[in-house]
């Protein structure tokens, strides 16, 4: 079972501490490196810039929050992880910006408006304006989006 698994089965719902001791890095990164290293993937496709991005999550003065995080540790790292590699991506952007042609085909499927949310680090707004369509219809597709995704693991179980 991989870490997005336990969470949603609510596995994980264990404090973060052991025995009373906080997590160290190397048994957060043990433990959640791997999960953060795909989520970074996603956003930053390049190898070597996603491990970059990886060593500044896991010494991130952050990093330390997710210990009084008021959900699992695993999610505080998800969101570090993104938003490091949102940044990072960001910053790439404003190098050397990709033009809006990037999106040759109009697709504003549920799965399509995610992914240029999630794992290309677009707002709400953002994505709206490169689909050309409406800020309210971006957020009804991450619902749907959601919504699909909860019901195929129903089905699955």
């Amino acid at each position: 079972m991989n870490e997005l698994e336990r969470i949603n089965s609510g596995v994980d719902r264990q404090p973060l501490t052991k025995t009373n001791n906080t997590l160290t890095s190397l048994e957060v990164y043990d433990q959640y490196g791997a999960m953060a290293y795909g989520i970074i993937l996603q956003i930053i496709p390049q190898p070597h810039l996603a491990q970059e991005v990886l060593v500044s999550v896991f010494s991130s003065p952050q990093l330390l929050s997710c210990n009084s995080y008021p959900f699992t540790f695993a999610v505080c790292v998800i969101k570090l992880a993104r938003a490091k590699a949102v940044e990072a991506k960001r910053k790439l952007m404003a190098i050397a910006p990709v033009g809006d042609d990037f999106i040759h085909n109009s697709d504003a499927s549920p799965q399509a408006i995610f992914d240029l949310a999630f794992r290309q680090g677009f707002t709400p707004e953002e994505v709206a304006r490169k689909l050309n369509i409406s800020k309210s219809e971006v957020l009804r597709s991450f619902h749907e989006f959601f919504k699909s995704y909860r019901n195929a693991n129903l089905n699955t179980q």
